[in-house]
């Protein structure tokens, strides 16, 4: 599945970035919060929304060059590469040089939700970007965001950049109760262990009328799922629902 470029902001220059843990919050049972910051992200900017970065994760024996910059390590890549993961920013604060990051604790763990387990303040998370971000649409009648946990970070960004009034329709499905978080809107909550899915609960849904700008992320059936329901049975345009697959079923974890 491909991810749809259209409105989303100009992409920054690509710069890397070795930043100290200062607070670690266990958000959910499932999730994680680590929130790195310092005087290294003086100079980071964000555009909020979906903006991502990419994680790198090293094996501990490896000794990195100092300084550790993007080019750097792009050297080292004929030794040693380290193992990537895409991670949407959840909150940048500029005047405090923080930012934060919520991991899904997965039951078949990969690197980064293996470091987010093990995370103190003092260690340092080195990640390079940030991508360009999701713009909402400014002229649609109503928003549609659903995804599910790995989706939550990005979902309560995007609703923290839509103009006062807009109409929103907001989906997350998660695991049970115990994974819901605050939004500033009211959410359906899809439970998977209860036998829900993302696509069920939008095609059980009463939706608004007019155009709608979709925003949908999570596993790749589920968003092929739910693709499928909004073009064919609900015959929104293409151009106005934009899916992102951020993981798959039955690979290795995040």
């Amino acid at each position: 599945m491909t991810v749809h470029t259209a409105r989303r902001s100009r992409r920054p220059a690509t710069k890397l970035w070795r930043v100290p843990v200062r607070r670690v919050e266990q958000v959910t049972p499932r999730l994680t919060r680590v929130t790195v910051g310092g005087d290294e992200l003086a100079d980071f900017v964000s555009a909020g929304t979906d903006q991502n970065v990419m994680l790198y994760f090293y094996p501990d024996d490896v000794e990195l060059p100092e300084p550790l910059t993007f080019g750097s390590a792009r050297a080292m890549w004929a030794q040693v590469r380290p193992l990537t993961r895409t991670y949407t920013i959840r909150r940048h604060d500029p005047e405090a040089h923080e930012v934060d990051f919520d991991f899904v604790l997965h039951d078949a763990p990969g690197p980064a939700s293996a470091w987010a387990k093990r995370a103190r303040p003092g260690d340092r998370l080195i990640f390079v970007g940030p991508s360009p971000a999701y713009q909402p649409d400014p002229t649609a009648d109503w928003h549609l965001l659903a995804g599910d946990e790995t989706a939550l970070p990005a979902i309560a960004a995007i609703l923290d950049v839509l103009p006062e009034g807009a109409v929103s329709r907001v989906f997350v499905e998660v695991e049970d109760a115990d994974e819901e978080l605050p939004l500033p809107v009211e959410a359906t909550w899809v439970h998977r262990a209860a036998g829900g899915s993302l696509a069920g609960a939008v095609a059980a849904a009463d939706l608004p009328e007019g155009r709608v700008d979709a925003w949908l992320a999570g596993e790749r059936s589920s968003m092929v799922a739910l693709r499928t329901h909004l073009l064919d049975q609900r015959g929104y345009p293409r151009g106005g629902v934009r899916p992102t697959t951020y993981w798959r079923r039955g690979e290795t974890g995040s």
